[in-house]
């Protein structure tokens, strides 16, 4: 104890003599303003106070020591520090809506050129797909009319019912009332109007380099020139157009440009069907899942 107590003796001894030293200043020479004569000697009046003079002496050396603030430099640390860390929250809050949006961007950029959005391709169903019925036929030629084919005149030399004479009938007379015709395979309309000939209203469809088959006397064309067509399409109805007796259906066929016989181009197309239709049939029944 009496060793701590001469630590303390000899720490205040110290104290005050740098105390007493730092009380002297050097001189320096300065000009005396006439002005300033009134406030000097308010000073010196102070000065000559010994006691408040030992009193501020004492704040002083407090101030020095220690350096405790004061109640309003506290109050304005505090609102600094609240200002620093407010400004610190709303840059942060900032900065996430800013990196939010810059993603989104970034992901609409990333997507939005295949045409769809990020919810939807998140909430959008996967679609289904049935599996390719292979065992249906799908047949390729249609005969010229949907009611049975009757055959009114036939193809090749005959009496003209209208002008009496021995005449080639190009092709043959199909019994038909305004009814629907098709098209006996794919192709396309080569020609469609009127044939001054005594056809009345014509169509004619080319179905590959080879055949053209024409259909006359029609009362309706539904097709025009450069159009495709499908088998069994309704390209036109059956009429009394032309040098005609009565309504019916003039069909013709030309293969390479010569005439043919009818009924034997669509014996041989009903033949090729069938062969079709057998070939899948066999594939279906040998076919095991």
């Amino acid at each position: 104890m009496k060793f701590i107590v001469k630590l303390f003796m000899i720490f205040g001894i110290l104290c005050s003599q740098i105390l007493v030293f730092a009380q002297f200043n050097t001189l320096t020479r300065t000009e005396i303003n006439p002005k300033e004569t009134l406030s000097e000697k308010q000073d010196i009046k102070k000065e000559n106070n010994p006691i408040k003079k030992k009193q501020e002496k004492k704040q002083n050396i407090i101030s020095k020591l220690f350096k405790a603030p004061t109640k309003a430099d506290l109050k304005k640390e505090i609102d600094s520090l609240k200002t620093l860390m407010l400004q610190y929250s709303l840059s942060k809050i900032e900065e996430q809506n800013l990196n939010s949006i810059k993603n989104k961007d970034s992901l609409l950029q990333r997507f939005g050129k295949r045409g769809y959005s990020i919810e939807n391709r998140i909430e959008r169903p996967i679609k289904k797909f049935d599996l390719i019925n292979e065992e249906e036929f799908i047949s390729k030629i249609s005969m010229p009319l949907s009611n049975r084919i009757t055959i009114t005149s036939p193809f090749g030399w005959r009496m003209h019912p209208i002008f009496g004479t021995s005449k080639m009938h190009n092709g043959i007379d199909l019994k038909a009332h305004y009814e629907d015709v098709h098209a006996v395979m794919d192709g396309y309309v080569t020609e469609a109007g009127w044939d001054s000939g005594g056809g009345g209203n014509y169509i004619k469809i080319r179905h590959s380099d080879s055949f053209v088959t024409s259909y006359m006397h029609l009362s309706e064309i539904y097709y025009r020139v450069g159009e495709s067509v499908k088998a069994g399409f309704i390209i036109a109805k059956s009429g009394n157009s032309g040098n005609s007796t009565g309504s019916h259906l003039h069909f013709s066929v030309t293969e390479n440009g010569k005439y043919i016989s009818p009924i034997r181009f669509l014996n041989d197309l009903i033949k090729a069907n069938n062969l079709l239709a057998k070939y899948y049939e066999a594939n279906k029944s040998s076919f095991t899942p």
